[in-house]
This record gives C-alpha cells, sequence and structure tokens, in this order.
C-alpha cells in the first residue's frame, strides 16, 4: 500500500492492480481485496 500511496478505500483498485501485477497467480485475490478493505479502512 505504501508503494503505490494508498490513502484510502478510494485506493483499493490501485493496490489490488499493484499486486495483481506482481502475484499474478500466486495469491487469492479475493482474500487480498478483504485484507487491503480491511487496512484502508483501519
Amino acid at each position: 500500500m505504501a508503494e503505490t500511496g494508498a490513502a484510502g478505500m478510494k485506493d483499493m483498485g490501485k493496490v489490488i492492480a499493484a499486486l495483481k501485477a506482481k502475484y499474478t497467480g500466486q495469491m487469492d485475490f479475493a482474500k487480498a481485496s478483504a485484507s487491503v478493505k480491511a487496512m484502508l479502512a483501519g
């Protein structure tokens, strides 16, 4: 999230896009997006 400059929920798409670019086929993006949402909301 620091890499993309994500500061709030509106930046969630940027974070997920960055994760997909780096980790395609290596992670469960449903779980990842839930974690990102929790961190951005927190």
